[in-house]
């Protein structure tokens, strides 16, 4: 965690130094909405920090429904699934989403959204009020007819970090320690600065190059399904091109279009997801971990592991492992 928060310390230097974030009144309107609106999902839900956001996992089934506009941005963390279809129409057109345990959805306030879902699925919902973001910035640096988040509103992201730390701030939430909401509060700023950079990074791409249109669901279906049948196995491009039935270059810029990640990128990234699922179900050995995950050895596999989760496998594997058997204590 200490060397991912180091990783994003560049994110933050836009932000005031503040110490603890505005304490605004509670804001529950969120919370209460969603609880009401998917009363048949089992859910759990939390008001974190200072500032008292709503956060909320839940544990969707099929479902097809349409959320009011709500005043907060809500950032969405698909951390199970079981579905081959996921969309959502904001009003820009249904969009197709990654049914990839990892990926992020921001989706905008003041919006109405259609949702529709054909299985089980487990979600992490964090609903920040869109006031919230160009209150942390200079006032030279904002627009007030824009949050800074525009350019990844009604899009996908997956980042492992942003994965580490909202699962961070839920753990902590559940500390019943006086400086649990200042630790939460921390992380809401580095998360913040993440997403900002995200934004910024956006629309760079967007104003320098020429949009690529994204690999076609049914092709993005058959490589994501021939990546996880072979995490363990060496995977080429060459291999991924000839799935999708493209060339390589090609293939790489819509795959990369399409998840926001490399094809390189996006292998590693699902390896450790299947470390990750590994290590807290099983005891197998980190060495064999690392050779079920297609690492060629166990430093290689230590290494990658703990720059994009944060931790040591062996250290991460015991924290969580801890943490689970104290919620099922409560």
């Amino acid at each position: 965690m200490v060397r991912a928060l180091n990783d994003i310390q560049e994110d933050l230097l836009t932000v005031h130094s503040v110490s603890t974030l505005p304490a605004p009144a509670p804001d529950r309107s969120y919370g209460a909405l969603y609880e009401a609106l998917y009363a048949n999902f089992p859910q759990k839900s939390r008001q974190i920090g200072t500032p008292q956001f709503s956060m909320i996992k839940v544990r969707q089934g099929a479902h097809a429904t349409t959320d009011p506009a709500v005043p907060q941005i809500v950032l969405r963390s698909l951390t199970r699934a079981k579905m081959q279809h996921n969309t959502v129409d904001c009003g820009e057109g249904t969009k197709a989403l990654s049914t990839v345990p990892g990926s992020f959805y921001i989706a905008p306030a003041h919006t109405i959204a259609n949702w529709e879902s054909d299985g089980a699925h487990d979600i992490s919902l964090l609903a920040i009020p869109a006031e919230f973001t160009t209150d942390l910035l200079p006032d030279e640096a904002v627009d007030n007819h824009r949050s800074p988040l525009d350019p990844i509103l009604n899009s996908q992201l997956v980042d492992p970090t942003l994965d580490h730390l909202i699962e961070q701030i839920w753990q902590t939430s559940l500390k019943d320690q006086k400086g649990a909401a200042l630790q939460i509060d921390g992380m809401l700023l580095t998360l913040m600065g993440r997403l900002i950079s995200h934004a910024e990074e956006r629309a760079r791409d967007r104003s320098t190059v020429t949009p690529t249109k994204p690999l076609e669901p049914k092709r993005l279906k058959r490589v994501v399904e021939y990546i996880d049948a072979h995490l363990s196995d060496t995977i080429s491009m060459p291999d991924l091109a000839q799935v999708a039935c493209l060339s390589q270059h090609h293939f790489a810029r819509v795959f990369r279009a399409a998840t926001s990640m490399s094809p390189h990128g996006y292998v590693t990234h699902r390896r450790i997801e299947r470390a990750r699922s590994i290590l807290l179900s099983t005891d197998t050995p980190l060495v064999q971990v690392a050779l079920m995950c297609g690492f060629g050895t166990q430093a290689h596999f230590s290494t990658v592991f703990k720059k994009l989760v944060g931790l040591p496998p062996k250290k991460y594997r015991a924290e969580r492992r801890a943490a689970m058997c104290q919620n099922i204590a409560r």
